[in-house]
């Protein structure tokens, strides 16, 4: 498995590009950003053919690039939490409400990349392409983690940053519940797990469970 990162958007969103995986020219982004021209010239550049979309939540500097992807990628199939759906339906009415309330000046900046949010969503079971779906509310409802086992690597959204996680202050996020989550995935990973975050730098399980003080 080859992984390519990217760092889009306004707000420095972590996206990713997993291909090389199952033997095809297939490939999955895991979170569609804003800005997103440079994946869709990598893909095209490397003859990919983009077949997923993996979010891992639902919030507008994770999903702002979709329209941009589905307009490149007519076949490509969105997976979400069906916790998450609220964000995104309806030209992503959820993004709207919560852009309303917390950051207002930016609507108006990000109209165009709602009104392009596709209408089409398939909703994650336990597994989707070799990864293990773990449900991680907290940050938002619909949260999730994406672990591949055999090749040890865990994108963790926004639920793990390098020594941090996301933020519960936004409507749909919960303390306590992101505290679980979190503890959840560390003590269920392998130590040497690398973490790939929605934010920030990469990290490992064992790093991370040393900063938090867990065995």
């Amino acid at each position: 498995m080859k992984i390519k990162p990217f760092v889009l958007g306004s707000v420095s969103t972590n996206s990713y590009i997993v291909y090389d995986h199952d033997g095809t020219k297939d490939a999955i982004m895991i979170d569609a950003p804003d800005g997103n021209s440079s994946v869709i010239d990598f893909l095209k550049d490397n003859d990919l053919n983009l077949k997923y979309v993996l979010l891992t939540h639902g919030h507008f500097d994770h999903v702002l690039g979709l329209g941009n992807v589905t307009k490149e990628f007519k076949n490509v199939e969105i997976f979400i939490d069906k916790e998450d759906e609220w964000l995104v339906k309806n030209k992503g009415e959820g993004n709207r409400e919560i852009l309303s309330e917390d950051f207002p000046c930016f609507l108006s900046i990000y109209e165009k990349d709602l009104a392009s949010l596709p209408s089409n969503y398939s909703f994650y079971e336990d597994e989707i392409a070799s990864f293990k779906v773990i449900r991680t509310p907290g940050h938002t409802e619909g949260s999730v983690c994406l672990y591949n086992k055999k090749e040890n690597v865990i994108f963790t959204g926004d639920t793990i940053f390098a020594s941090s996680y996301g933020r519960v202050d936004l409507k749909g996020g919960n303390y306590n519940k992101i505290l679980s989550s979190l503890k959840y995935v560390l003590s269920t990973t392998k130590d040497d797990a690398i973490i790939l975050p929605g934010h920030g730098e990469r990290s490992t399980i064992k790093r991370e469970k040393a900063f938090y003080g867990l065995p």
